[in-house]
């Protein structure tokens, strides 16, 4: 029998290390973007099109490489980076395993120019799936300059996974903000189509993270700086109020590279306790240095996990600095000593006299009196239980083939039929806590929750006119208006058409969402509210374009569904009528339940 181990060929080895390190074109930026900080470049721009689907290009003002050493840069496991095993334990660089190039080139057309100050001519190179095309001279300035296009144009089924342009541009913008928040010293640029994004100018860290979030944001960030033997800690929390239900502004970094840690995200959380709803995340921005021996940075392809070796004093550290920030900047609730010590008694029980406390003692208990008892034992019962039928017969053999069942029998949601109502019924109807109709009906008692109902109506009226046409919109006497981060406006400017065809008319100015035109369905009380949430499902969320539809036109019909008065009952037959002719009329569009029926039997067991 012949021998069936053999090595893979190049090619096909680098597609395999790519599916590990080129997930999506975020990661190409990624990738390209520390390169360039390890070349020493300056001045680094990012220019995207179409989502990286059709062209990711890197531009810097690094170092530059040789002819030779551009050869090598796409060969597997090839670095500049580190050369013995003892350097990956106090590495200095954001890139150490040689694989970036080597993954990019074999899945992609690759366009390389590159030039050294010192020499007079640099180096262009073509790669395609891997393999070199041309490789010639090239005119230009120092440093170095890389085209990705067709990203996965050898791979089909990757490019086919691929979500739509503005959840994949979200990608990049995040790793380009992680990037360029770990460097405020050096010049950042992203454009995406021809638009420009972020022209973030070199500064101290404060101005870095206000360039990223947005103007509005200088306000609400607390410093936090602390250093210890161990480690040295220093950043910003933001402020109680700016927390999110979503997460999106959690930024930790060590050695200037950015990483994730869910156990040092609960310090952080613990330290907003009594500050913060459990629903909301704090935002944060904190910087770690440490020495480089005491982390362990070759964990995953991504290099976003890192093993700390002295990771439970850290928590420590981090929980105690913020705290003291907090306290400091008078964010925390402090102690008031001015305040009077002594325990304030309620005034009824102020004029009684004061008895001392008698604690009643069972002197015949014995804690293992019962100890050998504790079993299946009948005379553990007692009498009421027994009375049930408890411990009055041992198990049989069905009992226990039907405990251990794994087909347990699941009840089927029927839609209800609609002739278990009548009229006689409806005109006795009642509003229970302005929300609930109560009546009786054929086969009991009804309940239905009009809040629900309304927004299972207004949901399916606005998906029949959603498809069709734009929703109407009214134009508003006094605009809205809510300030906003840079990817925020980035999210909302990317979906314009699909937010102006659900009847939400804006523009933006200087970082300033301005609303002029909202649906007719939505009440004036909750724009606020609606903005809101679309803002965090558009910015924050990983939803394509037909999901964001289906979020938004949930979040308007949940809106439409507050009732600012009370509601007549002329109201409520409105909703149940319309209601009525809903299909899927069981559920509101969050999926809760709308109605429910008490049967007959049902009461009579609860009387």
């Amino acid at each position: 029998m012949s021998d069936i181990i053999h090595l893979l060929p190049e090619h096909i080895a680098n597609q395999i290390a790519a599916g590990e390190v080129i997930q999506r074109p975020a990661s190409v930026v990624k990738e390209l973007l520390e390169n360039s900080i390890d070349a020493g470049g300056k001045n680094i721009e990012v220019h995207i099109k179409d989502a990286g689907k059709t062209l990711i290009q890197v531009l810097d003002d690094g170092t530059g490489m040789s002819p030779k050493d551009s050869m090598l840069s796409i060969k597997r496991h090839a670095t500049s980076k580190i050369k013995s095993v003892d350097d990956l334990f106090s590495l200095q660089t954001k890139g150490f395993r040689g694989e970036a190039l080597a993954s990019i080139s074999a899945i992609a057309h690759l366009v390389l120019k590159t030039k050294r100050e010192i020499d007079d001519l640099g180096v262009k190179m073509t790669i395609e799936g891997g393999e070199v095309v041309s490789n010639e001279e090239y005119i230009g300035i120092k440093g170095t300059c890389i085209d990705v296009k067709n990203l996965f144009f050898n791979v089909p089924a990757r490019r086919n996974f691929l979500k739509s342009d503005s959840v994949e541009f979200k990608h990049i913008q995040e790793e380009f903000e992680r990037v360029a928040l770990t460097h405020p010293d050096l010049h950042f640029v992203l454009s995406h189509n021809s638009k420009n994004i972020y022209d973030l100018q070199p500064s101290n860290l404060r101005k870095r993270v206000v360039g990223i979030l947005g103007a509005s944001s200088n306000d609400k960030l607390v410093p936090i700086e602390e250093s210890t033997d161990i480690i040295s800690i220093n950043g910003f929390v933001l402020k109680p109020e700016s927390a999110r239900k979503t997460r999106g502004e959690q930024y930790f970094f060590v050695n200037n590279r950015f990483f994730k840690d869910s156990y040092f995200h609960h310090s952080v959380n613990k330290a907003f306790e009594g500050l913060l709803s459990p629903k909301h995340i704090p935002g944060y921005f904190l910087y770690f240095t440490i020495d480089p021996s005491k982390i362990d940075v070759n964990v995953h392809p991504t290099k976003t996990e890192i093993k700390f070796e002295e990771g439970r004093s850290i928590y420590s550290i981090l929980l105690s600095s913020i705290r003291q920030s907090l306290g400091k900047y008078n964010i925390a609730p402090l102690l008031d000593f001015d305040q009077e010590t002594a325990f304030e008694i309620p005034h009824d029980l102020k004029n009684q006299p004061v008895v001392e406390p008698h604690i009643k003692v069972d002197p015949e208990y014995n804690p293992f009196k019962t100890s050998s008892s504790r079993g299946s034992s009948s005379k553990d019962f007692t009498p009421a239980m027994k009375s049930q039928g408890f411990g009055t017969a041992m198990p049989t053999q069905d009992d226990w083939d039907a405990f251990y069942s794994n087909n347990p029998e699941q009840p089927q949601e029927q839609q209800l039929d609609l002739d278990v109502f009548d009229d006689e019924g409806f005109k006795n109807s009642f509003i229970l806590n302005n929300r609930y109709m109560i009546f009786p009906c054929n086969e009991g008692i009804m309940m239905l929750d009009l809040k629900r109902a309304k927004q299972r109506v207004v949901y399916d009226d606005l998906m029949k006119m959603f498809i069709s046409s734009p929703i109407n919109s009214q134009e508003v006497l006094f605009p809205y208006e809510k300030k906003l981060s840079s990817n925020e406006i980035t999210a909302w400017t990317e979906n314009r058409s699909l937010i102006e065809r659900l009847g939400f008319r804006f523009e933006i100015n200087n970082e300033t969402l301005v609303i002029n035109s909202t649906p007719d369905y939505i009440f004036d009380e909750i724009i606020y509210d609606c903005i809101d949430f679309m803002t965090e499902q558009l910015a924050y969320k990983d939803i394509d374009k037909g999901e964001i539809a289906h979020f938004l036109v949930m979040s308007i019909s949940k809106s439409s569904s507050v009732f600012i008065n009370e509601i007549s009952k002329k109201q409520a037959e409105v909703i149940f009528l319309n209601w009525k002719e809903s299909e899927e009329r069981n559920y509101a569009p969050s999926g809760k339940k709308i109605i429910n029926i008490l049967q007959t039997e049902e009461i009579s067991k609860l009387i």
